[in-house]
This record gives C-alpha cells, sequence and structure tokens, in this order.
C-alpha cells in the first residue's frame, strides 16, 4: 500500500489541501485474512487515526481474497449458492462480493467509454429475451457487440459495447394468465434500446460507425432519434435454408452469455429473481468478456 497523501477526514483542512508530512506513524496492526502487518497513522492536524487500508477499495472487508474468485467464477457458469458451498462461506458473503465487484466493473466500463478508450466501427444491435422468477415475466436484454476483420479477412467477434435490462409484457399463451397474476408490466424495452445506443456514441471514432440490426420495426425511430447520422443497416438471411448468419457476432455473444452466466441458462433452477441482479451480473460479465484490468486494490 502506498502511503496516504490526504487526511480521510472531510472536515479536516489536510482533506482538501493536503500538505507533506500532515501525519506521524503510530505502530502496526495484523489484518485477519492474510495476517501481514498494515502501518497506522495519526493527522497531526485533527488527531484522526486512520491505515494505509482506509483508502483502499477492500477496506472494512474480512475477506477480499474472496473477490477474485466470484469475478472469475460468476463468470463461468458456477451459481452463487455453488460459490458459498465450495468455499464454506455463508451466502450472503457471496452475494456482498458479487456486488461490490459488478458496481467496480461497471464504474471501469462507464469509464472506458466516456474516455474513448472504446473504438468500434462496425457493431451489431440486437435483443435477447429471458425472464425473472417465471416465464410469465419476461425481460429483454438490449445488447451491442464490436465486430472487425482480423488480418486474414476474417469476422471476428470483439468487446461488449454495452448491455442494459428492460421489462415486457409477456407474449404468447401465457399473456393472458400472466395479466389475471401479475398485472400489466411496464415495457422499458425502448428506453433500454436507446440507453445502449448512447453508449455506441461514445464508442463512435469522429462520429462514423456502422450498426447491423434485424428488421425490428422500432429500431428505426429509435437509431433516428438517438443516432441520426449513424449508417443502420438490416441484416437477414438471403436464403431461409442457408447456414449463414448475419448477425452471427451478436448470435455468438448471446449465446456465451448463456453459457457463462448460470441464471441465463434456459432450464435450469438457478433463475434470476430480480432485473437488478441480472444487470449486475451482466455488468460484471462485461468486464470479464472485455478482460478488463481490475484494480489490484480490489483482489488483495
Amino acid at each position: 500500500m502506498s502511503k496516504p497523501t490526504v487526511c480521510p477526514n472531510p472536515e479536516c483542512k489536510c482533506h482538501s489541501e493536503p500538505v507533506e508530512k500532515f501525519y506521524i506513524k503510530k505502530g502496526y496492526y495484523t489484518t485477519k485474512h492474510n495476517h501481514q502487518p498494515v502501518p497506522r497513522y495519526k493527522c497531526k492536524t485533527c488527531g484522526k487515526y486512520f491505515s494505509s487500508h482506509t483508502f483502499s477499495d477492500i477496506y472494512k472487508q474480512k475477506k477480499p481474497e474472496l473477490n477474485e474468485i466470484v469475478y472469475k467464477e460468476y463468470c463461468s457458469n458456477v451459481s452463487l449458492n455453488r460459490l458459498a458451498k465450495n468455499f464454506k462461506v455463508n451466502r450472503k458473503t457471496i452475494v456482498r462480493k458479487f456486488l461490490f465487484m459488478a458496481q467496480k466493473a461497471r464504474n471501469i466500463h462507464d469509464n472506458l467509454l466516456k474516455t474513448g478508450k472504446i473504438e468500434a466501427h462496425y457493431v451489431q444491435f440486437d435483443e435477447m429475451e429471458t425472464y425473472e422468477h417465471t416465464k410469465m415475466k419476461p425481460l429483454s436484454i438490449a445488447l451491442a457487440v464490436e465486430m472487425y476483420w482480423d488480418e486474414k479477412g476474417k469476422i471476428r467477434v470483439g468487446r461488449i459495447i454495452d448491455a442494459v435490462v428492460a421489462t415486457m409484457n409477456c407474449k404468447g399463451w401465457l399473456a393472458e394468465k400472466s395479466r389475471e397474476l401479475y398485472g400489466e408490466r411496464e415495457d422499458t424495452r425502448y428506453y433500454a434500446g436507446t440507453e445502449v445506443l448512447e453508449s455506441i456514441k461514445l464508442a463512435c471514432k469522429n462520429g462514423k460507425i456502422k450498426i447491423g440490426t434485424d428488421g425490428k420495426r422500432a429500431y428505426p425511430n429509435m437509431f433516428k432519434e438517438t443516432l441520426p447520422q449513424v449508417d443502420m443497416f438490416i441484416c437477414s438471411r438471403k436464403n431461409k435454408g442457408s447456414d449463414y448468419d448475419p448477425l452471427f457476432v451478436l448470435n455468438h455473444t448471446c449465446a456465451r452469455i448463456r453459457h457463462d452466466l448460470s441464471r441465463m441458462a434456459r432450464k435450469s433452477w438457478v433463475t434470476t429473481q430480480k432485473g437488478d441482479r441480472l444487470q449486475a451480473h451482466l455488468d460484471l460479465f462485461i468486464a470479464y468478456y472485455n478482460e478488463y484490468e481490475l484494480s489490484n486494490n480490489v483482489f488483495k
């Protein structure tokens, strides 16, 4: 851990106006998870005691060694219950680690988008469907995936630009029963799609990007409102019996999501109980899929 540069007390003048040598060293304490000595300090201005861990992401965490395990295993088709059982901890501990890592992953992704470090020339956009608790409460996931060509001219699957969860009404022969049990559900697919398109706008290089999608009727108006300057073209099969898939990049990513996220399996006991937890799981998976380097402080 590096030495502190500011006082953690917001009421101390050294918090906003740091000065050199504003603290004195006051011994050590030993962490329980790795039994390593951590230096303690005392602010000479306000008298507050703190340590080098005070400014760390894992401050006050009792089992920070589980952070990296949850990050990798929960994006590899392992459920929360199985993680808790394998590592002999309470399920609530695993859930806290999952939500902590998901928030860190989302912050990193948003920062990379805003700073222009995620650039794309060609993107495929579409929606995939799942459900929460029961098939009578369906969810939609607006998804955008980067596509590029390698040196040999072969199509390659790139990074996930964004994925946003939306609620929708039940369709088909379960629609009437769904309305009887759960009432009308708010359809937020348009807003989720618009949010993903805003992320695509941030990934545009010099404002030039091509977006391939299917022929859904709602997409043209959505694109005109959010990305009027972007070229949108419909990818459709020329022959219904052909094996060629014009949306292969996006469909391949959807298949990865269904395989690697335990809650996304079509027939499974592990189903999404809350839509916001599915969004957190997707945020975590985006960081894992895009191979982001999370802060080392998160894993120590």
